[in-house]
């Protein structure tokens, strides 16, 4: 299975841990994460000036997870998908990716809940899939 997570999950996850960090970890292990440029800017834009980090923490916390990614590339072309339309990059990137599942908190995002086949799944429900497979 193809996963994206969008830059909320991935900030809670690295600044918080919790659910978001086990569902990440999860995906990493036994599927594929895919992400793009956008999502990784704004996961970077967040923890560094939102929470201090310095460009080596991140690049840490990134690495692993980075190393077997999908990396997509997208172009805007995707629209009014969500009522927010800065987010319509993270559907843009799993159709780019052939991903399954968006992973989010958003609850924007969450509100779609599927699209073009994709599912929108919170953390909690991502895990729940995956303990049923």
């Amino acid at each position: 299975m193809i996963c994206v997570f969008d830059s909320s999950v991935w900030i809670s996850a690295f600044q918080f841990g919790g659910t978001p960090l086990v569902a990440l970890r999860a995906a990493y292990r036994q599927h594929r994460i895919a992400t793009c440029d956008q999502i990784l800017f704004e996961i970077s834009r967040s923890l560094r000036q939102k929470f201090g980090w310095s460009p080596d923490r991140l690049e840490d916390a990134l690495g692993d997870y980075l190393d077997g990614a999908i990396h997509v590339r997208i172009s805007g072309s995707i629209h009014g998908v969500c009522r927010d339309p800065k987010d319509d990059m993270v559907f843009e990137c799993a159709v780019a990716a052939g991903a399954s599942v968006i992973v989010s908190g958003d609850k924007d995002l969450l509100a779609v809940k599927t699209y073009e086949g994709i599912r929108v799944l919170a953390p909690r429900e991502f895990l729940q899939l995956m303990e049923s497979q």
